[in-house]
């Protein structure tokens, strides 16, 4: 995988669990946001901000 592909996504997943944080949510599950996968993420922010 291109390094700088690879940097997005890390980037694009830090940015997503922060604004999870930001909301309160430090799991889903039983698994810490940072076991989940980009679209994992990407499913739960959309779904607390359609709660909110």
């Amino acid at each position: 995988m291109d390094k700088q592909y690879q940097s997005n996504m890390d980037s694009k997943k830090n940015i997503i669990i922060d604004s999870l944080l930001d909301l309160g949510i430090y799991k889903k599950g039983t698994k810490q946001l940072y076991e989940l996968t980009l679209t994992e993420l990407e499913k739960e922010y959309l779904t607390i901000k359609q709660q909110i």
